[in-house]
């Protein structure tokens, strides 16, 4: 009888993984399906502002694409946001599926674009990171990470992670930004 019972709960619990399996593929392709055409791609708008940043981004700065493509290369899906921050900006990882790994990359809604993108740029460079760290699978992972690789450190109920890397990125982005605009006017 026994023997009986534990076949039962171990079919129902299997029933239940599969439901949840498929009701996380099913909510992907919903997700999907509900993005403009052709929007397949890893890094998601998820509004006007952060929409308009990313085609900046890319039309205005070689590193900038590097970091898009690289991620369109990895098993990352990136929300892109712009809202009222405090930082300037920040990335938080959201889940991880078998699918693939979410994050979100949030700029500050207010600010001109020639000082978000390089910002967006150092937010993406940690998504670079991330995209080649695949034991990172959820915030405390991510902290392990950040501490081997860089400054992971928690501060009150956050966690913020640097690199130096990030920083230099940054930087290109914005030297990038500025030689562009100095090459156009001088055109």
């Amino acid at each position: 009888m026994a023997s009986v019972i534990c076949r039962a709960r171990r079919a129902s619990w299997w029933l239940g993984c599969v439901v949840v399996v498929a009701a996380i593929g099913v909510q992907e392709v919903a997700a999907q399906e509900s993005l403009a055409p052709g929007a397949t791609s890893r890094l998601r708008a998820a509004d006007k502002k952060a929409a308009a940043l990313l085609e900046a981004g890319k039309a205005r700065s070689a590193t900038f694409r590097l970091l898009t493509d690289a991620i369109e290369q990895s098993d990352l899906v990136v929300y892109v946001e712009a809202r009222q921050l405090t930082l300037p900006g920040q990335l938080q990882f959201v889940s991880a599926t078998p699918g693939g790994r979410y994050l979100r990359v949030s700029v500050r809604l207010m600010g001109v674009d020639n000082e978000l993108l390089p910002w967006l740029a150092h937010e993406l460079w940690h998504a670079v990171e991330i995209a080649g760290a695949p034991e990172v699978r959820d915030r405390a992972s991510l902290l392990r990470f950040y501490e081997q690789i860089g400054g992971g450190f928690r501060s009150g109920g956050t966690v913020e992670m640097e690199t130096v890397k990030a920083q230099e990125t940054q930087a290109t982005v914005l030297n990038e930004l500025r030689t562009g605009g100095l090459r156009a006017a001088l055109r």
